[in-house]
């Protein structure tokens, strides 16, 4: 499982959003990449993978930066430590 993370200006708390594929995590985060780069502010909607109800309507001008990481699939099912770390 992928999880792509949205920080948003002035709001502490991220928005994440979880896809199956890692090619689908990539093609959302080069999406929300190109919705912050844009001239003219956009509305985007997101939903999640893991649960179709989970949805997110945002501003693409409000975006301050994106994250992907992959859950580890193993017993703990703890998630990778997400951001760039020295022990990879």
């Amino acid at each position: 499982m992928f999880t792509v993370e949205i920080s948003l200006k002035r709001n502490p708390l991220p928005l994440t959003v979880q896809r199956r594929q890692q090619a689908d995590a990539e093609a959302l985060l080069q999406t929300l990449g190109g919705a912050m780069t844009s001239q003219r502010s956009q509305l985007l909607h997101l939903n999640c993978d893991t649960s179709s109800e989970r949805k997110i309507l945002l501003l693409s001008d409000e975006i301050a930066s994106v994250q992907m990481y992959e859950r580890s699939s193993g017993s703990s099912g703890r998630a990778r430590r997400p951001g760039f770390s020295q022990d990879a």
